[in-house]
């Protein structure tokens, strides 16, 4: 039998010939490119973490350890909570995945809160579950009436939100859990900007299943390690439907020596969060711009001309302008809430600098017009 004619688009789902993939921020990766549009960490990790990987070369022909047991065993004491509670990830997107596909049969409902992180309608639409939106209300405010009547059977929200970076309360989460059921993936990518968690609250709902990332906090996006923490029952479903061998050897030694130097991390934490409010500062008393009041290690602001109001074209021309000096920042022109606005994630003191005279100068270009 010749196959010389065969007929991928017949063979391939119906959901995947119509399916979109996620497109992430742009790379531009070289020196003379001030990279600010995907939220990583804009230091260098711990030294210890150079150590262990140094460490650890010597095991690369081996297997890494299967479960990451000593890493599950780092997580468990940072957040109070046993091993048995943790699972871990190739990076939160593979959890999400994991808890998507683990949680749910193709045609069942998941909800996720509109705008947020949209590789969430990616994944749902590749599972071929049901997706329904629960939009945001004026300013981000979180909707806890319009969460509590949605029936979906899995509900996922990032906590801090992104792209806004606003935080909602933990009152505001237990009385959503209080009031519906159904699974809660709660995705605390940028949680450590944060001042709560909701870990605490999984041994009172333990419909609650909590996702993160060592890509933010950490420094190590680039050695794609992320997981989630629930309660045991759940934690087994994931490690059922999770590959064998999913985090390699030497980003669990990574991730393992990050997590234990919490000296190091807390002191770059408080000067990111110290060079965002000095960037909100110039942004919203000097330039006199709306900014979204942020718990993450990015800004989300609406850049206006001459006592205007914001707008989409306004905010696409800080952003081309900042694209022709070799700036990059996140631009989403496909939600009402965030196309008149710019995310901007927290680089260095120096960078920052950089950024906010080349804000103002595109200021001056454009009032002289």
């Amino acid at each position: 039998m010749s196959m010389e004619n065969f007929d991928w688009e017949k063979w391939i789902p119906e959901r995947m010939q119509k399916g979109t993939p996620y497109t992430p921020g742009e790379q531009r990766n070289t020196s003379d490119w001030i990279k600010l549009n995907t939220n990583e960490f804009p230091y260098a990790p711990s030294p210890r973490v150079l150590e262990a990987i140094q460490l650890g070369v010597d095991r690369l022909r081996l297997y890494p350890n299967p479960t990451g047991e000593s890493l599950r065993e780092a997580i468990g004491e940072y957040h109070g909570v046993s091993a048995e509670q943790v699972v871990i990830f190739n990076g939160c997107d593979d959890a999400l995945n994991c808890c998507i596909r683990g949680f749910t049969e193709p045609g069942e409902s998941i909800g996720m809160l509109n705008p947020s992180y949209s590789l969430y309608q990616t994944l749902i639409k590749n599972h071929g579950a049901k997706l329904n939106h629960v939009e945001y209300e004026a300013d981000f405010a979180f909707p806890v009436e319009a969460l509590i009547a949605d029936e979906s059977k899995v509900f996922i929200f990032t906590s801090p939100n992104a792209p806004s970076g606003r935080a909602f309360s933990k009152a505001e989460l237990a009385e959503v859990l209080g009031r519906r059921e159904g699974i809660v993936v709660l995705d605390e990518t940028y949680a450590e900007f944060s001042d709560w968690t909701a870990i605490d609250l999984i041994s009172e709902y333990p419909n609650v299943m909590v996702v993160r990332s060592f890509s933010k906090t950490f420094g190590l996006a680039g050695m794609r390690v992320g997981y989630a923490i629930g309660a045991p029952e759940a934690v087994n479903v994931l490690h059922l439907i999770r590959d064998v061998y999913n985090v390699n050897h030497l980003s669990q030694l990574a991730a393992e020596a990050a997590i234990r130097d919490t000296s190091y991390y807390s002191q770059k934490v408080n000067e990111l969060v110290e060079t965002r409010e000095k960037l909100c500062m110039f942004l919203s008393e000097k330039l006199k711009w709306k900014c979204v009041p942020s718990s993450t290690n990015f800004l989300f602001f609406y850049p206006s001309l001459m006592g205007g109001e914001p707008s989409p074209a306004t905010a696409k021309s800080l952003f081309s302008f900042l694209v022709e000096q070799k700036v990059l920042l996140r631009y989403f022109p496909n939600h009402s809430l965030v196309e008149s606005g710019l995310r901007m994630s927290i680089g260095t003191a120096a960078q920052m600098e950089t950024v906010c005279n080349l804000i103002e100068k595109w200021v001056n270009r454009e009032q002289q017009k």
